[in-house]
């Protein structure tokens, strides 16, 4: 999910500190840092053993689009917002619960917190070698299951809507107060258990190219940030490839491969995001909120809205309606539909919450 800071060049008096507990203890013991994000590929503790553990406790969790060559268990804990997994965007919440297999690009994007006081956004994230455990472990006969799971990992699986991952969310997040020898139990325990997991939900239809050269990285980052802090304005391709010192047909071809999506698609999917947190904050009119975040027409908002959430922007303001008094005989309350993204074509499915 973040970039480990024990690896900061700029830190090496913490890096050599966590160097003398890697070796002492095969691992990092659990920490929790507020540091911010760099664009670059993210290193992970490595050696023939090798497991961190860290909680983020940030004042926001920004756009960072990234990769690394472990896995990655990422619990969120109190925070909401949008999950891009390869080319699969959702909202997360608290007890959203995701296993990401190696090099599969990804980044966390919170929403800002209205609240008086301060209020930080906190996950605790796992990351892992194959090798953790040893080179041959998981072709024991005993670890097929759990190598099955960290094979379909490769398109991200999710597992806070089941009560498996309900379950194990609570070891995971006790995590910090444990010693470093049950630590590790804890988690070879939390794999089993989710290997037995019959209904993960899978993040990416298509295999993301993660993006090698450091320049690359810095240069997507760049453009979604900027895009990030201008989505409710009109964008002009031909500008914002200007800006960024190539041509529109190249910019566009590179925002492609990069993160699995035009930047249309990007951009209305932040934009639809950022207005269903709207419904559901504020009493604006639906049209209203809609304009102001970039859609030049309400049936465009509404169709891609639509399309992204599986339900239309009056379901949603609905489902946040103050709750009727007691007994109130004419007050009804909808479902919201079930969303599902389709493994075959990537397109959003909606299956009834509740059937009549």
């Amino acid at each position: 999910m973040y970039s480990h800071p024990v690896f900061s060049l700029v830190d090496d008096y913490r890096y050599a500190i966590d160097k003398t507990l890697i070796e002492i203890f095969g691992f990092l013991p659990i920490q929790s840092y507020t540091v911010p994000m760099k664009p670059s590929f993210e290193k992970v503790a490595s050696g023939a053993s090798s497991f961190v553990a860290f909680e983020r406790n940030d004042g926001e969790f920004p756009f960072y689009w990234h990769y690394h060559p472990e896995y990655e268990l990422t619990l969120i804990t109190d925070s909401h917002g949008q999950r891009l997994v390869g080319d699969g965007i959702a909202d997360y919440g608290p007890g959203d619960l995701v296993l990401l297999g190696p090099n599969v690009p990804h980044s966390w994007r919170s929403v800002p917190v209205k609240s008086e006081t301060a209020k930080t956004h906190r996950a605790v994230v796992l990351q892992f070698r194959h090798d953790f455990l040893g080179e041959h472990f998981f072709e024991l006969k005993e670890m097929r299951g759990v190598a099955r799971l960290l094979r379909n990992s490769a398109n991200g699986l999710a597992f806070g809507h089941t009560q498996t991952g309900q379950r194990v969310a609570k070891y995971i997040a006790g995590l910090p107060s444990l010693a470093p020898a049950r630590r590790l139990a804890t988690i070879l325990s939390v794999l089993v258990d989710l290997a037995g997991e019959a209904d993960p939900r899978v993040l990416s239809t298509l295999k993301v190219k993660p993006i090698c050269r450091v320049a690359d990285q810095q240069r997507i980052d760049a453009i979604c940030q900027y895009l990030n802090e201008h989505f409710e304005e009109e964008i002009d391709f031909a500008q914002l490839a200007q800006r960024f010192h190539i041509d529109q047909a190249s910019l566009c071809r590179f925002f492609k491969r990069a993160t699995g999506r035009t930047m249309t698609a990007y951009l209305n999917e932040f934009r639809v995001g950022a207005a269903a947190q709207m419904l559901i904050d504020t009493n604006d009119s639906i049209l209203d909120i809609g304009f102001r975040v970039g859609f030049g027409n309400y049936s465009n908002f509404n169709r891609q809205f639509k399309r992204i959430k599986g339900f239309g922007p009056r379901t949603l303001r609905r489902q946040f309606l103050p709750q009727p008094p007691p007994g109130d005989l004419h007050y009804t309350q909808r479902p919201l539909p079930a969303v599902s993204v389709s493994n075959k074509d990537g397109k959003i499915n909606t299956r009834a919450a509740q059937r009549s």
